[in-house]
């Protein structure tokens, strides 16, 4: 009988306090030793609460903020001291469902060649429109240089198996891990899928911003040109 596989649950998280405690009751107890928070320097409440509520929960602190990006890196290599086969990542506001998580580890069962599952959210149907707009922008620009054809580039609910992380290792600290990410299973070819996700989107928006949206586009083609 094959062994199972071990993986964990990255999560970033900043500023959490409002949510961090409904996030948290929202998952299944066979995946509670699993994730590891990264908290990238909140000033709230966020510490106090999984600190006095979930001492089961592996809780790493950055002192400073550092961008999801680093977050993200500091999370991956926990996962990979820990030696899990799969690194599961997703985004601490609530906008995805922990219950998805089964569904992305069949995905690795069911086909041993995939080494990266994209969640791809329904665009379009609770999206406000300025978010809406720039995703796609962002993914039709990464699908033309890249050739690496997804529906949704900056979904941050993704996950890989331990051996594609060195060839993943990204430099950006902030938003554009993830396109970064895309750019390097692009350059080594790794083979992929995509899951439909459903999100929930609060009374507050994280995410890609303008701002954002133009710096990673002008990286793009900075990737392109070096890559």
């Amino acid at each position: 009988m094959p062994k199972a596989m071990t993986y964990r649950i990255i999560i970033p998280i900043y500023n959490e306090e409002k949510y961090i405690q409904k996030l948290l009751d929202t998952f299944p107890e066979k995946h509670r030793s699993s994730i590891i928070l990264v908290d990238d320097g909140s000033s709230d409440n966020t510490k106090k609460i999984i600190q006095n509520g979930y001492p089961d929960i592996t809780y790493i602190r950055h002192d400073i903020n550092l961008g999801k990006g680093k977050s993200m890196e500091t999370g991956a290599k926990k996962a990979m001291q820990d030696k899990a086969d799969i690194l599961i990542f997703m985004d601490g506001d609530l906008q995805h469902k922990p219950s998805d998580i089964d569904r992305f580890l069949e995905v690795f069962e069911q086909d041993p060649e995939v080494e990266i599952v994209f969640g791809a959210r329904k665009i379009g149907t609770n999206m406000k429109l300025l978010p809406f707009l720039g995703n796609k922008h962002l993914t039709v620009i990464t699908n033309l240089l890249f050739r690496y054809f997804l529906n949704d580039t900056q979904c941050g609910f993704r996950a890989i198996r331990s051996h594609a992380f060195e060839k993943l290792q990204w430099k950006s600290h902030g938003y554009s891990v993830e396109t970064e990410m895309i750019i390097h299973a692009a350059k080594h070819k790794l083979q992929y899928k995509e899951l439909p996700i459903d999100t929930i989107y609060l009374d507050h928006y994280k995410g890609t911003g303008i701002l954002d949206g133009i710096i990673i586009t002008f990286k793009l083609l900075f990737w392109k040109i070096i890559t």
